[in-house]
């Protein structure tokens, strides 16, 4: 994402005439109104092609604008996150068990007890891989719409900061690029500051699981039975 982010920066700086918004408009000229369904319907499978979100983020908003761009960003998110649920559901289950092993437990018990908060801070921390964290939380049991929701708020403020960030890198407006970049570090440490409250509850839950009980011996054939005195 840095090094996307960066290499756009620096195509705006060498080559100004490449990152102008005015002619992104004239090369999506072609698709007319079809170009924001194109947009979002790329967003929508974006996990399968590996992508960061926060590159195609900025890129919407070179397009776009910063509001338009939120829109149909956080559209794309929430049809993507709904993709990556139901997969994940459906075939992550098995899998995750044996990547965790014994904490899968205190993991499955936080991701359901905590599921709009587990995907908000996923969300919100952009150290966090957003979807492979929605996976681990859907295989893990957590609930589809508290997810969800996690997701679209969670993925708010860095959507809007990263829009304006593409939108003020086209059009040539360094304070606004400035300061939106200025505000995606911030997102930066709260997501760490709010994501460690999370990952200490896991470690103290896996700590705390309780060894299983031996079950109580059943009688045996032919065994005495205790002889009690009233």
């Amino acid at each position: 994402m840095v090094v996307s982010i960066g290499g756009l920066v620096m195509l705006r700086l060498l080559g100004p005439d490449f990152i102008d918004q005015r002619t992104i408009r004239e090369v999506l000229l072609p698709l007319g109104d079809y170009a924001p369904l194109a947009y979002v319907a790329f967003l929508a499978v974006r996990p399968l092609t590996l992508l960061p979100g926060q590159v195609l983020t900025a890129v919407g908003g070179m397009m776009f604008g910063t509001l338009a761009a939120t829109l149909y960003s956080l559209t794309g998110s929430l049809l993507s996150a709904t993709l990556l649920f139901f997969i994940a559901r459906k075939l992550g289950t098995r899998p995750m068990q044996r990547v965790c092993g014994s904490k899968y437990s205190a993991i499955s018990r936080a991701a359901r007890r905590h599921d709009f908060h587990f995907a908000f801070l996923a969300c919100l921390n952009p150290l966090c891989p957003t979807d492979i964290m929605l996976i681990a939380g859907a295989a893990s049991g957590a609930r589809f719409w508290p997810s969800v929701l996690g997701v679209v708020l969670g993925t708010i403020p860095g959507t809007f900061l990263t829009a304006q960030f593409g939108s003020g890198l086209a059009q040539g407006r360094t304070m606004m690029t400035a300061v939106s970049a200025a505000g995606m570090i911030v997102s930066l440490v709260l997501g760490v500051v709010f994501g460690r409250r999370f990952y200490k509850e896991v470690n103290e839950a896996h700590a705390e699981v309780p060894a299983p009980e031996a079950e109580p011996a059943r009688d045996l054939p032919g065994a005495k039975e205790a002889f009690t005195t009233p």
